[in-house]
């Protein structure tokens, strides 16, 4: 089994990622946040972290930037169904952090703004990780969640879907100290380009 690839960085997409390991260009599919992390490394060095996914038709490999957003979808994986894509898809509009908080505080609405996760998954979500998510190691390096989970409410009232917004409020610059209007203002400014 593949635990990390190291290679150059030759083409990436919001949905994927390749990389020249010695002559072998390896694709894997990424969540926005691991795309957010390494856009700027095109043509770089670097290394993901991956899992690989073999199916009766198809082998897939998935990458990430660091363990901790792997063993988020590892456990995401355990849930009953959740596939290999959900649970990047899930990874792509709330960071690890954001979904620890949003299963420790049993926020069901956080989770069904994922396309694809009803209230029901949602619930089983919650239910199959509370115990097992409290002990990864997550650091916030976005500030206070509740203000950006606030701030992602005001944003989906105006019309405005989750992919969106969270590419919005992955780009923008939010301090720990924000307002739950500083945050909304910040995305806006992103969303209007």
């Amino acid at each position: 089994m593949l635990d990390y690839l190291e290679g150059i960085l030759t083409h990436i997409e919001p949905n994927f990622a390749v990389i020249d390991t010695g002559g072998w260009g390896l694709k894997l599919t990424i969540s926005m946040y691991t795309y957010n992390k390494i856009k700027i490394k095109q043509g770089n060095k670097l290394k993901l972290y991956t899992q690989m996914v073999v199916r009766d038709d198809t082998v897939e490999l998935f990458g990430f930037t660091d363990e901790v957003e792997r063993q988020a979808y590892l456990l995401l994986n355990r849930v009953p169904g959740i596939g290999p894509k959900a649970a990047i898809s899930i990874l792509s509009l709330m960071d690890v952090a954001q979904l620890k908080t949003s299963i420790m505080s049993e926020d069901v609405q956080s989770l069904v703004t994922v396309p694809g996760i009803g209230k029901k998954t949602a619930q089983k979500i919650i239910i199959e990780l509370k115990d097992r998510i409290k002990d990864l190691p997550v650091e916030s390096d976005k500030g206070d969640y509740s203000s950006i989970f606030e701030a992602r409410e005001v944003l989906l009232s105006l019309g405005f879907n989750p992919r969106e917004i969270q590419l919005a409020l992955n780009d923008a610059s939010i301090n720990s100290d924000d307002s739950v209007e500083d945050i909304t203002k910040a995305a806006l400014k992103k969303l209007s380009k």
